[in-house]
C-alpha cells in the first residue's frame, strides 16, 4: 500500500508540472517538453530535495509513461503516406539526419563528451527534437543528466531559430521559392511547433510546406531508433537474444503504426492518441526534470551547447546547399 501511495504522490507531482508545462508554453517558444524538465529541475534543487516519498511515482512517470508514451507515438507513422513522398526529398533528409548524427558524435569525441549524450545531440538535431531523445535514451539507457541536458539545449537551439531563419531567409535569400525554404526549416529545425512557428513567419504556404517536410523526420524516427537498437545490440557483449532482441516500447511503436496504416484505428482516435502520447512525454520529462540536479548540469559546462550549435549550424549550412544544388 505504501508503495501504491508513494507512486500516486509522485504522479501528482509530474502530472501537476506537466500541466504547468502546458500552461506556460502558450507563451514561451520552447515548447512543453523542455519547460517540464526546467520546472522539474528547479523543483527539486529549491522545495524537493529528493523527498523520498515522491521518489517511486518519479521514477514510474520517467521510466513507464516514457516507454508508453514512445508506444503511443507510432500512431504518428502511416505507411502509406510513406509511398506518397518523393523519394528525393527522402534521400535529402536521410543525408540530412545522418550528417546531424556523425557531427555530434565526432566533435563530442574530439572535446571528451560522452558518447550517450552526443547521440541524444545528434539525434535531437536531427530528427524531431525531444521525442527523438526520448526514444534513443530508452534504447541508449542514457543517464538522466543526459536527457535532460540535450532536451534543454535542442529546445533553446529550436526557440533561436524560429527568429534567426526567417530573418536570414527574408533578408538574405528573397529569391528562394515557398518550397526552398520550406524544405530548409522543415528539415532543420527541432520540433513540430518551432517547424510551424518559423515556416508561418515567411507566409502561410512556406509554413505548410515545412511542416510536411517535418512529418517525414518524424517519420524516420521508427527506423532511426530501430536501428540504434540493432547497432547496440549487437555491440554488446550480451547479445544473448541475438538481433530480434528489440525493445518492447519499439515493437509497440510499430504495431501501433502498422494498425494505423490498415486504418484499424478510427481517425477521430488517432487525435486522442496523439494528445495522450504527448500528455505522457511531458509527465515522463517531469519526472527526469526531478531527478535531475543543478551540480549535476553545471559539471557539463558549455561544451555540450557549443557542439550542439555548432553541429545545428552545419546541418543548415548543408541544407542551404542541397536547397541551392537541388531544388
Amino acid at each position: 500500500m505504501d508503495s501504491i501511495r508513494n507512486i500516486i504522490l509522485g504522479l501528482l507531482l509530474t502530472s501537476l508540472i506537466a500541466l504547468l508545462s502546458f500552461y506556460f508554453s502558450s507563451f514561451i517558444p520552447i515548447g512543453s517538453v523542455a519547460i517540464a524538465i526546467l520546472i522539474g529541475i528547479s523543483v527539486n534543487n529549491t522545495f524537493l530535495n529528493q523527498t523520498e516519498f515522491f521518489k517511486t511515482g518519479i521514477s514510474f512517470s520517467e521510466k513507464q509513461l516514457l516507454s508508453s508514451a514512445i508506444i503511443l507515438l507510432g500512431a504518428s507513422l502511416n505507411f502509406n503516406k510513406v509511398m506518397l513522398i518523393p523519394i528525393s526529398s527522402v534521400i535529402f533528409i536521410v543525408c540530412i539526419i545522418s550528417i546531424s548524427l556523425l557531427l555530434c558524435y565526432l566533435l563530442g569525441k574530439i572535446f571528451g563528451l560522452n558518447k550517450n549524450l552526443s547521440v541524444l545531440l545528434g539525434i535531437g538535431n536531427g530528427v524531431c527534437g525531444s521525442s527523438a531523445i526520448a526514444g534513443a535514451s530508452k534504447i541508449l539507457d542514457a543517464d538522466k543528466n543526459d536527457v535532460g541536458v540535450s532536451i534543454a539545449i535542442i529546445n533553446v537551439l529550436g526557440a533561436i531559430s524560429i527568429f534567426i531563419l526567417p530573418y536570414i531567409l527574408m533578408n538574405f535569400f528573397p529569391h528562394f521559392t515557398n518550397e526552398q525554404s520550406g524544405f530548409l526549416i522543415g528539415s532543420t529545425v527541432q520540433a513540430v511547433g518551432q517547424v510551424t512557428a518559423t515556416g508561418f513567419i515567411i507566409n502561410q504556404e512556406v509554413g505548410e510546406y515545412a511542416t510536411f517536410i517535418k512529418m517525414i523526420r518524424i517519420i524516420m524516427l521508427g527506423p532511426i531508433l530501430l536501428c540504434l537498437s540493432f547497432f547496440i545490440k549487437n555491440r554488446s557483449k550480451n547479445n544473448q537474444a541475438g538481433i530480434f532482441n528489440i525493445p518492447y516500447f519499439i515493437t509497440g511503436f510499430v504495431i501501433i503504426s502498422l494498425l494505423v496504416t490498415f486504418n484499424f484505428i478510427p481517425e477521430n482516435f488517432l487525435l486522442r492518441i496523439h494528445q495522450l502520447s504527448k500528455i505522457l512525454l511531458v509527465i515522463a520529462m517531469a519526472g527526469i526534470g526531478l531527478n535531475i540536479s543543478f551540480r549535476n548540469i553545471f559539471e557539463f559546462g558549455f561544451k555540450p551547447f557549443a557542439i550542439a550549435a555548432l553541429a545545428f549550424s552545419f546541418q543548415i549550412v548543408f541544407t542551404f546547399v542541397i536547397v541551392i544544388l537541388c531544388f
